[in-house]
């Protein structure tokens, strides 16, 4: 049992009951606490806050009043959510709650006023009340503070710019009635000082000073705690704080629902996300979520804004929005990056719901149109595949809608999806021949990408022999050529020669049909793929110059494709630096601007065409043209310049097979200024995958020391192949201590790692086997055996081959498993015994370990005598 609870009551009595009016005790002061105190004490102009509902604003103000008002100064608390039908009535409401609420002040000065008012009904509405005013001043020594509450509601009647612009004439008139130098106001409401006054032809209210109400900071979190006389471990208050991030309301409500929790049981962080859950995130009608999500459902600019924030888009909303997103509650009042204030509200605002609610507002196939037409291309086709799972489309339509969804899944990668989807339309080849042959073009292209040439070409072909001369057989006979480079068909590649040519020398398509502009870029994409051919044909010479000629008419978007095409062509190490150092300014002058992958547009400039760029700068310019570009590395997320080289060290294996690239970025990471940390998390990923490139038996020494340090949860295969060749060399050393205490170590990790990467483990108990047998240790030689044929028992229909285990390694070391058997335990073998003629060939292992194949003429004594036992 715990010796200390998770919650402690000093009272058993219920603290944080129900409040309309948090009792003093409870209250905790905030910044707006302070900014109200300081307004008051200034009395220069009004102050006014402004805020979301149910973030504490009316106790904000009554704790003010209870705070700050004195025997000469006065607080006038007037709640305006029940609005008068005149200003007349108004403003003497406001005279008469101060009279009312201080009799003992203002008895006689009230019958005063209320006699004069009988005389004053010709007199305009604010005179009048400026006047009553000056006279309750005059009653009292100090000053008057008249604290208006939900002004808001007031700016619905039609008298409300007389109200606001009283207030406002209050202190220009200090000037003739000095008595108005001891009045000051405090507002309050949900709405921006810029929408107080309707009427233009007003002067707008820009004389308050705004006071913005957040939430609890930790400190402030930790006071309430401590005033609700909880006592709760820190695991408790920081998963507290973790969903409600200090909101007044939400804190209350679930530090509430926690001093019911404790009376039953310990408390731990599961039953604090049950509680929330319980609360806020099951039905949703609980303050302030149901008043946020009311807002958001009408608000289309706020639905959008929170969407552009889940983007992390939040720098780029406008400052309007921004204040609306204050107002609804769903930020803090800031100048950083706009975030949902808490996860309570992030998942009570989801992009599930969010765009449920477009989808009532203008139906799924609307929104799935609009969305293509938008060019978003996965909300499209995730609208119109919700669409069709209680639906089917029109027989009119649905040809142009399975096209739409199969483009929409080719732009997004989905490939095989993209075929299904293409496969389902049935455009007549002669009433409607374009859509007829894109959707052939475009199934050439899938099928080239998921890497079926002959599928590809047979596509495109049907589209060429159309003869149809206009944008889309042009595209498909570039896409023909291109793909025509692929094959290791003769014929293929000559007939792409031909195609180049042909566009070249303005062949094979009417130029009356196309635009100057698109016949340029044609041109441009011909001389790139005819220098790609002759690239591969050796012919260096005319490669240069097509790619040379291609720069000359290209679109600034391709340019930097067709660079690196041409940099490995040109051996003056200057003219390259000059080459690189013209694409890197396009870069970092944002002439070209990097797009997503995208299978339509495969020459564009692309963030991976700009990691290739990186790359190349670090490994030939490290000190100046690196230098230049890496600026560009923060496009890829805010990371060190460790972590960064380490992704592209990745990116140069997994897209380039390039390892040689990949080692040169990970040994740069060791050159970078030691000014500059390196995590202990980003030195282990670099030194891991390092040891596992190069095997140098240094890297492999300070991994295994890194590992040992930081002993992760779980390994990959790489931790297990790095680790049976360390063994292994230290068991080829005779170092058994050592190999014997690193595959402890990581023999620890086999009840963790999945099925494919267990198998694996099967080299290091061969390594352990080897080195019990060394060592004459028969009974730790036996249990290892047994654990062996175990485990490649269990695993065998598992198995994968990896660099590890090739296909029959499974089965010698489970040969060399029984073998032991054999030996230590006189076993049966496993196998029927085979008889061996003299002269045949047999694997046999002698007693130190030591493995030969010879004749079995020659070691049939040594057989006999038990001195060595056949392997196979």
């Amino acid at each position: 049992m715990k010796q200390i609870e998770s919650l402690i009551f000093s009272s058993m009595t219920k603290t944080l009951k129900p409040y309309t009016i948090i009792p003093s005790d409870l209250y905790v002061q905030r910044d707006a606490d302070r900014q109200i105190k300081n307004i008051i004490n200034d009395m220069g102009r009004p102050g006014y806050v402004l805020v979301s509902r149910q973030m504490g604003k009316t106790n904000l103000l009554l704790n003010a009043k209870r705070t700050l008002e004195t025997q000469n100064d006065v607080f006038i608390y007037v709640d305006l959510s029940n609005p008068f039908d005149d200003a007349k009535s108004c403003f003497e409401n406001i005279i008469d709650t101060a009279i009312e609420t201080n009799e003992e002040r203002f008895f006689s000065v009230g019958k005063i006023i209320r006699e004069r008012r009988k005389e004053m009904v010709e007199t305009p509405p604010h005179k009048q009340h400026t006047n009553e005013l000056r006279m309750l001043l005059n009653f009292i020594p100090g000053k008057l503070i008249i604290i208006l509450d939900e002004i808001d509601a007031l700016t619905k009647t039609q008298y409300s710019d007389l109200i606001f612009a009283q207030i406002r004439s209050i202190y220009f008139s200090r000037v003739n009635y000095k008595e108005l130098e001891k009045l000051t106001y405090i507002l309050s409401g949900v709405i921006e000082p810029t929408e107080i006054i309707k009427d233009p032809k007003i002067s707008p209210f820009n004389i308050g000073q705004k006071i913005f109400l957040n939430d609890f900071s930790r400190e402030e979190f930790h006071q309430f705690i401590k005033k609700s006389n909880l006592i709760l471990d820190a695991e408790i208050t920081d998963r507290i704080y973790y969903w409600t991030n200090g909101n007044p309301r939400m804190t209350w409500d679930v530090c509430s629902e926690v001093e019911n929790e404790a009376l039953l049981a310990n408390l731990t962080p599961s039953k604090i996300d049950k509680i929330v859950y319980d609360i806020y995130l099951i039905t949703f009608d609980r303050p302030p979520i149901d008043n946020i999500r009311e807002l958001v459902k009408k608000d289309k600019e706020i639905r959008n804004s929170i969407v552009e924030i889940e983007y992390n888009k939040g720098k780029e909303i406008s400052d309007k929005i921004k204040n609306k997103l204050y107002l609804a509650g769903i930020i803090n009042y800031n100048d950083s990056d706009v975030q949902i204030k808490n996860e309570i509200i992030k998942l009570s605002l989801n992009s599930d719901w969010i765009r449920s609610l477009e989808e009532e507002e203008r139906g799924l196939i609307r929104m799935a149109i609009d969305n293509f037409i938008s060019e978003n291309y996965l909300d499209s086709l995730n609208l119109f595949e919700k669409y069709l799972q209680d639906n089917v489309f029109n027989e009119d339509v649905q040809s142009l809608y399975y096209y739409y969804m199969g483009y929409a899944s080719y732009r997004n990668s989905e490939f095989s999806k993209s075929i299904q989807y293409f496969n389902r339309t049935n455009f007549d080849k002669l009433d409607e021949p374009k859509l007829y042959y894109t959707v052939l073009n475009i199934k050439g292209l899938i099928y080239y990408y998921q890497g079926e040439i002959d599928e590809s070409l047979a596509s495109l072909k049907k589209v060429v022999e159309s003869d149809r001369k206009d944008e889309t057989y042009i595209r498909a006979l570039l896409n023909y050529g291109s793909i025509s480079l692929k094959s290791d068909k003769v014929n293929y590649r000559n007939d792409a020669f031909k195609i180049f040519e042909d566009v070249i020398s303005e062949k094979g398509f009417n130029k009356d049909r196309l635009k100057e502009g698109f016949i340029t870029e044609l041109k441009a994409i011909a001389h790139y793929n005819l220098g790609q051919l002759q690239q591969i044909n050796g012919d260096i010479g005319n490669a240069i110059a097509n790619y040379t000629q291609a720069m000359q008419l290209c679109k600034l978007n391709i340019r930097p494709t067709i660079i690196l095409a041409l940099l490995p062509l040109i051996e003056n190490k200057d003219e390259q630096y000059v080459l690189l150092n013209d694409l890197i300014d396009l870069i970092i002058n944002d002439q070209v601007k990097p797009i997503d992958n995208d299978p339509e547009q495969p020459i564009d400039f692309n963030i991976n065409t700009l990691r290739e760029t990186i790359i190349i700068s670090f490994i030939q310019f490290k000190d100046t043209l690196f230098e230049k570009i890496k600026q560009k590395l923060s496009l890829f997320g805010r990371k060190s310049l460790a972590e960064h080289l380490y992704d592209l060290a990745v990116f140069s294996i997994n897209e380039n097979k390039n390892y040689e690239i990949a080692i040169k970025l990970l040994e740069g990471v060791n050159l970078i200024n030691p000014d500059e940390t390196i995590s202990f998390e980003v030195k282990f990923k670099v030194v891991r995958l390092l040891s596992f490139l190069t095997r140098y038996r240094h890297t492999y020494h300070e991994y295994i020391i890194l590992f040992s340090e930081k002993r992760p949860e779980t390994i990959e295969y790489i931790d297990v192949e790095i680790f049976a060749t360390y063994i292994y060399n230290l068991n080829k050393e005779k170092n058994y201590k050592d190999a014997l205490f690193y595959s402890e170590i990581i023999n620890n990790y086999k009840n963790t790692v999945s099925a494919d990467i267990l198998i694996n483990f099967l080299v290091i108990y061969n390594i352990e086997l080897n080195i019990y047998i060394a060592q004459k240790d028969k009974n730790k030689a036996v249990s290892k055996a047994e654990e062996i044929i175990t485990l490649a028992n269990d695993q065998k229909n598992k198995y994968k081959p990896s660099n590890l285990l090739g296909e029959k390694s499974i089965e010698v070391i489970v040969e060399n498993a029984e073998a032991t058997l054999r030996s230590y335990k006189s076993i049966s073998p496993t196998r029927a015994i085979k008889k061996y003629g003299r002269n045949d060939l047999i694997k046999v292992r002698y007693k130190d370990g030591t493995i030969i194949e010879t004749k079995y003429k020659k070691i049939e004594a040594a057989l006999a005598g038990g001195e060595c036992f056949i392997l196979s």
